[in-house]
């Protein structure tokens, strides 16, 4: 009796740890399943890599399972600041889940095991923007890339709008070549605005731009958060955090259930109102609206 009693309890031991084992490596084998970040030398890309990490954390992401722009081809959710690397992995049929962030999608057919969230164009409301916080008969100076087909058909969107609301509009076409300082001392006379429309040299030399604009005490406007961090004043564009929760939610679920892809995850996620509090101080402006504030995205001021 006492011999088949020890066997029961015996049993019974090496099944409870048999299942506590089970968990334990399954839980293993999702810890072990890598995160790679692929991010840009863009204005604010520090920051969305930060915000991305943070958000994976709070749900129990570990930091060490987290690469950013390393071992990326094993990697079993990949998320995208970079549209080439976008491009090219998300035409791959492989059981990665793969996020693109602020990115064209190019794909010819859809993939399951890809969700973007694309960037969107607003060109009348930053417009409309600039003639608020200018107060007065707007003379801008829209700067653009010449090697961005993108950036490109941006900046023939301003100028028809520019031409519809009575705006004063010149253009400066930014190339490889050019000389920066010289070029914007010829464009730069006789302005009290300038839009930045982003591209890649653009991003190179924004901080000699953005110095050069910050000087001459002429705002600057651009729908892209991390310019306006960088000294931009203002425009519109996700906000970052809100992108960094949803890719952790989707993150989450996918870990849990490969079959489990919420594609609708930035469904609700929309442009919003970024304004830099230090460069509207440096600048000497009064908001007049305080509906403007109600709705934005604030950086620096109060918030630092």
């Amino acid at each position: 009796m006492n011999i088949r009693i020890l066997f029961i309890v015996i049993t019974a031991a090496v099944a409870v740890g048999g299942i506590g084992l089970y968990k334990k490596l399954s839980f293993s084998s999702v810890d072990d399943r890598k995160f790679c970040i692929f991010s840009t030398k863009t204005p604010g890309s520090k920051d969305d890599v930060r915000f991305i990490r943070q958000a994976l954390q709070l749900y129990d992401i570990k930091s060490n399972q987290i690469t950013e722009n390393t071992n990326c081809d094993s990697a079993f959710i990949k998320i995208f600041l970079e549209q080439k690397k976008f491009d090219e992995y998300a035409k791959k049929d492989d059981s990665s889940l793969k996020i693109g962030i602020r990115l064209n999608d190019s794909l010819g057919e859809e993939n399951p095991n890809v969700i973007n969230l694309p960037e969107e164009d607003d060109t009348e409301a930053l417009l409309e923007l600039a003639k608020t916080i200018v107060k007065k008969a707007i003379s801008c100076l829209l700067i653009y890339d010449e090697s961005s087909e993108h950036s490109k058909r941006l900046a023939l969107q301003f100028q028809e709008l520019a031409k519809i609301n009575g705006i004063e509009l010149r253009t400066c076409i930014l190339s490889a070549n050019r000389n920066i300082p010289t070029l914007l001392k010829e464009v730069s006379q006789n302005i009290n605005a300038v839009i930045f429309v982003p591209g890649e040299i653009v991003f190179s030399d924004s901080e000699l731009i953005l110095e050069y604009f910050k000087i001459k005490k002429i705002p600057v406007f651009a729908n892209h958060a991390g310019l306006i961090r960088s000294g931009a004043l203002g425009g519109y564009d996700f906000d970052t955090q809100e992108i960094a929760h949803s890719i952790a939610e989707v993150a989450s679920c996918f870990l849990k259930d490969q079959k489990n892809i919420k594609d609708n995850a930035f469904d609700e996620l929309y442009p919003q109102l970024h304004l830099n509090m230090d460069t509207i101080d440096h600048l000497g402006i009064q908001l007049d609206s305080g509906d403007l504030l109600d709705e934005a995205v604030t950086v620096g001021g109060a918030d630092l």
